[in-house]
């Protein structure tokens, strides 16, 4: 029976995207194109993939021959390489074939799922050099993507025999006892003696627990303390915040809109297409223009969003994520009628409709450099809450944030501020940069969207309403882990030798997370907030991997560095 081919597996080995995999539907591709325009199926960073062409290449497949596929190079400048081999113009490859865009460029990985059982990669075979020597441990390493099978050819048996070394054994052993005995004996008797001159001074080792206002002894456990106990301390410090956005035009407040165009479709029916346009080679963004202006279009904006805070001063402070309390500053969550889209290029006779769709890409609302078709001169855009409001954990009570929100230009965290009569118990925060590693044991706090929501009925008392309300209510969700990985980012100004280029983060082991768990805190096992949830990434197998901010970022914000040792 034929194996049915879903989609075309595209796993980035290297590059900007290392670590990534994209999935394309099979029967809709019969191609996928390559390179850094906007306008490729498969797109490479337009600045920091700089050995790749805009239009690289294109793998095809080849019609009335089942799963015979052709790569092309489009005459790129830096060539095409396979399996480490430069192409001439175009090669048959299969599935599992590595590709290269450009000595040194990124790689890629071609394959199918579920790839065809005759099309399954043969056994590779792996030459041990002779320089190792016989203690020496061959570290195999899985490559992405899945296993590989590894056939180690085994030496001709040379030594001596079975009987001779059993003998040999058996004296070395009688000899390593004796050394073990007379070791053991002289160390117990040496622990016994310190023993007894320190037992006045052994006692169970206390920490102080400060909890609405009163303070608790507990007996620390060897690992410090629990989550729960964490969660107990903390609680009443963990807020929900609810947010919407939009983006408006700086001198008339006017709202900015994303202009659509509309298409008559061959069947007679009319759609309404969004419109992009190519700012610069490889760079495209949304056609913008105020709404007055915009005949078909939709606004810039966001509504219904949540996120976590925790408190981080008596007056009222709240730390969360740059992307919940100014998420103009982070990638865009285009509708999905956006894609495919229009794109105008710049022509000889001016702006002309591209034969490519625009298809899903990445863009920061704040960063956008064109207004209309036309570059923009200073600040003719910015982003403005349209609402955010802060609740405590199990309280119906909104408190609106105050002012504007301090934003860090160096990562994803912000301080928005609450004003209350009464006078707040932040969370202690620590700088755990230089000591952190990967196991140790961390506690993730916050209101993630996927937990069952929690409502309370109130009865008015207000005689000119005298409606019920039902109103609901945060709970918070505790959510034990480990450290899994330090990724360090690149300092500015500085070369590393080795540094992620996902970013500064903590990934974590800690996967009852989720969307709404963003800005809430990560404490260590002494109940210190160490660092600040921010994302997660997951694949079709539901491998899951989150992340969070080291504190330090956010320290920078409140204009310190460390606020407890």
């Amino acid at each position: 029976m034929a194996t049915l081919v879903n989609r075309y597996v595209i796993r980035h080995l290297t590059g900007t995207k290392a670590n990534q995999v994209e999935e394309f539907d099979y029967k809709k591709h019969n191609e996928l194109t390559f390179g850094r325009a906007a306008t490729n199926v498969v797109r490479f960073d337009p600045e920091r993939d700089s050995a790749v062409s805009r239009e690289h290449g294109k793998i095809v497949r080849e019609s009335g021959k089942q799963f015979v596929f052709t790569l092309v190079d489009n005459n790129s400048r830096n060539g095409i390489f396979v399996n480490k081999s430069r192409i001439a113009g175009s090669t048959q490859i299969q599935p599992g074939d590595e590709i290269q865009l450009g000595q040194g460029g990124p790689v890629f990985q071609f394959d199918l799922n579920p790839r065809p059982a005759e099309l399954m990669m043969s056994t590779r075979v792996v030459d041990i050099p002779e320089s190792f020597k016989p203690t020496t441990e061959l570290m195999l390493t899985e490559p992405v993507g899945g296993s590989q099978e590894n056939d180690l050819a085994m030496p001709p048996k040379v030594g001596l025999g079975k009987q001779t070394v059993e003998r040999m054994m058996n004296t070395e052993r009688r000899k390593t006892n004796k050394s073990v005995f007379l070791s053991v004996s002289a160390l117990l008797v040496l622990l016994s003696g310190l023993a007894f001159m320190l037992k006045d001074k052994i006692k169970p080792e206390t920490v102080h627990v400060h909890h609405h206002e009163k303070t608790e002894v507990v007996k620390a456990a060897n690992n410090g303390l629990s989550a729960e106990q964490i969660a107990s301390t903390n609680t009443s410090k963990i807020v929900f915040i609810e947010f919407g956005y939009k983006l408006i035009h700086t001198n008339t407040g006017d709202d900015i809109y994303h202009e659509y165009m509309p298409i008559k479709l061959p069947d007679g029916r009319i759609v309404n297409k969004a419109i992009y346009i190519e700012t610069a080679q490889g760079k495209i963004e949304p056609l913008l223009g105020l709404k007055r202006n915009v005949a078909v279009g939709k606004p810039i904006a966001m509504a219904g969003a949540s996120g976590t805070g925790f408190v981080v001063s008596p007056q009222g402070h709240i730390m969360t994520n740059r992307h919940v309390a100014a998420a103009w500053n982070s990638y865009y969550s285009f509708p999905q009628d956006a894609f495919p889209g229009i794109l105008l290029v710049e022509g000889a006779k001016g702006w002309e409709i591209s034969a490519q769709p625009v298809q899903e890409f990445r863009w920061v609302p704040s960063e956008t450099q064109f207004f209309g078709k036309k570059p923009m001169s200073g600040k003719l855009i910015e982003g403005v809450n349209t609402y955010m409001d802060v609740t405590f954990n199990k309280n119906e009570q909104r408190f609106p944030a105050e002012g504007k929100p301090i934003v860090s230009s160096k990562h994803d965290v912000a301080l928005i501020k609450i004003g209350l009569a009464e006078t707040l118990t932040p969370v202690k925060l620590r700088d755990a940069d230089k000591t952190i590693a990967p196991g140790q044991p961390i506690t993730v706090m916050g209101y993630p969207g996927i937990s069952p929501d929690v409502y309370v009925g109130e009865y008015s008392s207000d005689f000119s309403n005298r409606n019920p309300q039902i109103v609901k209510v945060p709970d918070v969700t505790v959510t034990p882990g480990n450290i899994g990985k330090i990724l360090r980012g690149q300092t500015m100004g500085k070369a590393a030798a080795y540094y992620s280029e996902f970013g500064d983060y903590y990934q974590l082991t800690a996967n009852a997370t989720g969307a709404g768990n963003s800005g809430g805190p990560v404490f260590d096992n002494e109940g210190n907030a160490i660092g600040i949830f921010s994302a997660s990434t997951s694949r079709d197998d539901a491998t899951r991997i989150t992340f969070a901010i080291p504190i330090k970022y956010g320290l920078e914000l409140m204009g310190r560095r460390q606020v407890v040792e």
